[in-house]
């Protein structure tokens, strides 16, 4: 095969990648904008802006931020907005050629009653805990075992955090924490690795408004001076 056939496979295959790839992201945002509609939220395309608002994982971390199939609106009567969040990274092969790799996540915020301080419960392996904890960012212990093996915790202020993970809050955990969340200033931030469904989100927010109902009164009260019934 000569090179001149070699290129010319090569940018066939280039653009049959590139049209399946137009394909889908159209079949995905026919999907959102559907989904939106049936449940009341408004539906966006892209927003890039959203990338800025949180510090946090995912965010805030390689360069080309992309947000997008944005849906917001009220879930039981709290804000929230989920999307599609992206970034690349970049590393080189030794040899002059640089590598771009795009790492992908679904995302759900929901708003939260009032600011509280910041927590953040993933699972155990996301980090290594070992590595993490010899780079002093030890996680916090709590009296289940089966909780610790499974979750890493860490928290700005660990009497916040023993106030929030209590135990009904490890079984729900336990039950069903399939993905990572933090509460960062007076939003509950719960991410997943690659893409997500209509079908996960509303899981997802479920999941969130599961998380916020479990938080005792007095919390609210001590560290946010609010009354959760009157919001």
């Amino acid at each position: 095969m000569t090179t001149a056939v070699i290129v010319v496979v090569a940018l066939l295959v280039g653009a049959g990648v590139g049209y399946a790839n137009y394909v889908l992201a159209k079949k995905r945002r026919e999907a959102f904008a559907a989904f939106a509609a049936q449940q009341g939220f408004s539906y966006l395309p892209e927003n890039n802006a959203l990338a800025g608002n949180w510090a946090g994982t995912p965010f805030q971390t390689g360069d080309h931020w992309r947000v997008r199939n944005v849906l917001s609106g009220a879930f039981q009567g709290r804000q929230v907005v989920a999307f599609d969040y992206s970034y690349q990274t970049h590393s080189s092969n030794g040899k002059g050629g640089r590598r771009t790799t795009t790492h992908k996540f679904g995302v759900v915020v929901m708003q939260l009653p009032g600011p509280l301080p910041q927590l953040e419960v993933t699972h155990e392996g996301i980090f290594g805990g070992a590595v993490a904890n010899a780079l002093g960012f030890g996680d916090l212990r709590f009296e289940s075992e089966q909780f610790n093996r499974a979750f890493r915790v860490t928290a700005d202020d660990p009497r916040f955090g023993h106030s929030v993970i209590h135990p009904q809050m490890m079984e729900l955990l336990l039950a069903r924490g399939e993905i990572g969340w933090r509460i960062e200033g007076n939003s509950l931030i719960g991410w997943d690795s690659g893409p997500h469904s209509p079908v996960e989100v509303m899981n997802r927010l479920q999941l969130l408004q599961l998380v916020v109902d479990n938080v005792p009164p007095y919390v609210w009260r001590d560290y946010a001076g609010v009354d959760p019934r009157q919001h």
